[in-house]
């Protein structure tokens, strides 16, 4: 996936200043010996060493982004180990959509009898968003069956977006995406990966952080409890109470863009985030994430930033 330019970008996004970064020196004893045991190489790097490894990028203020984030949360809220997560689902609906739009889909949904944003009455076992054909309508595609099951089916759906007030419309269509170019960009996911449910939650934490109109406290609470196990956020909650600091992005401020990336196998994700845009100077911090795809995120440490 290619680097979206500066201009597509809000201008109100990037005015984060490296200066305000503020780092992790680590959660405890056991953090600190588990970082030395084993501690990644910058995601570029881990990239050229290993051909298993796959990246998810995210790009602040982006509408191909924005949606990826509310689809790849909102699906695992949805197929949760223990459940539907009811209250992240609620949370997203209300932090992506518009409130005209919302009320239309609740009253699409009690005619249709199914959910109104997979437009479906189960949940998809992947997921693609791509750039559709001007700059605020994207392409979702959903898998639904596969991984054994049969048959398989594969629903495209159109979503309308304002980059500042969320989400306008969702339609089914009968055109597939155009494949990804350097000119038409595309997010995939899927059901039971640790690589896809650490992209989904930094996205859209990123997101509720950076909301046009202030930090959406709601959304980030659901979102920490949905992917974050009970003895890590607690961990998590009294590190930010000592440091002052966001745990979770280890920063005082939000990263212009993202990169999480892994091999599927291991537990630890590397997120890249990189703050400062095209403003000068630049930061970039690198977070190893020690995931499992049923119990949620363990541990969040850091290795570097430069």
């Amino acid at each position: 996936m290619s680097r979206n330019s500066n201009a597509r970008r809000r201008t109100s996004r990037r005015a984060a200043v490296a200066a305000g970064l503020a780092l992790a020196v680590g959660l405890g004893v056991s953090t600190q010996a588990a970082a030395r045991a084993a501690t990644p190489a910058p995601v570029g790097a881990s990239a050229k060493a290993s051909a298993a490894l796959r990246s998810v990028n995210g790009f602040n203020g982006d509408v191909v982004t924005q949606v990826a984030d509310f689809y790849g949360a909102y699906v695992d809220a949805k197929d949760a180990p223990r459940g539907p997560d009811t209250a992240l689902a609620k949370a997203l609906r209300t932090h992506y959509l518009t409130p005209a739009f919302a009320k239309k889909l609740t009253a699409w949904e009690k005619t249709n009898k199914a959910d109104g944003v997979l437009r479906a009455q189960n949940v998809p076992t992947r997921w693609t968003v791509s750039e559709g054909g001007n700059g605020l309508e994207v392409v979702v595609t959903l898998t639904f069956g596969g991984a054994g099951e049969s048959p398989t089916t594969t629903t495209n759906l159109v979503v309308q977006l304002d980059p500042v007030d969320g989400i306008t419309g969702i339609r089914s269509t009968s055109v597939a995406p155009a494949k990804a170019t350097v000119a038409a960009r595309s997010v995939s996911g899927r059901v039971g990966d640790s690589v896809t449910q650490v992209a989904d939650f930094y996205g859209a934490y990123v997101d509720a952080k950076d909301a046009p109109r202030g930090p959406d406290s709601t959304l980030v609470k659901a979102l920490r409890t949905h992917y974050l196990t009970p003895a890590f956020a607690k961990k998590l909650a009294a590190w930010e109470k000592t440091n002052k600091v966001d745990g979770v992005l280890r920063a005082q401020n939000v990263p212009v863009d993202w990169t999480v990336a892994g091999d599927g196998v291991s537990r630890e994700i590397t997120v890249t985030h990189r703050f400062g845009g095209g403003e000068s100077p630049t930061t970039t911090t690198n977070l190893v994430v020690e995931a499992d795809a049923v119990d949620g995120i363990a541990d969040i440490r850091i290795t570097n930033a430069r």
